[in-house]
């Protein structure tokens, strides 16, 4: 599927509002992660796995958890808006509360099971 240039510039607008978020919250100060000693703590018991790769754990700590926020802007932002750029902003509901719950019947499942063991053989 060729993606039209109008959407590759709406990709690219999520692209760049999601980079310069995410360089705003970047960790400069690891000192302001309240969490740190009680990672760090923990972080004791792989000492041997850390070393000669993590020189500085209050910044490693830090950026780990920038890293968790990152991944969860990306799951619960960025991909999402991607999809509706690239669907032209259509979105269909096929269970909410609002429309009920879709039932499936017994031989859809006994189809759905079928597909999958075809594709398992």
């Amino acid at each position: 599927m060729a993606l039209d240039n109008s959407i590759k510039e709406k990709i690219a607008t999520e692209v760049i509002k999601t980079l310069v978020s995410r360089f705003d919250s970047f960790p400069e100060d690891a000192s302001q992660n309240r969490n740190a000693p009680f990672h760090k703590a923990f972080l004791n018991a792989f000492t041997d796995k850390f070393e000669d790769k993590v020189s500085d754990i209050p910044f490693f700590i830090s950026l780990s958890s920038w890293l968790q926020g990152l991944n969860s802007t990306l799951g619960q932002t960025f991909f999402e808006n991607i999809s509706h750029h690239i669907s032209h902003g259509e979105k269909r509901e096929y269970t909410s509360g609002r429309l009920g719950n879709l039932k499936i019947t017994q031989s859809l499942r006994n189809h759905i099971s079928k597909i999958v063991a075809d594709l398992s053989t």
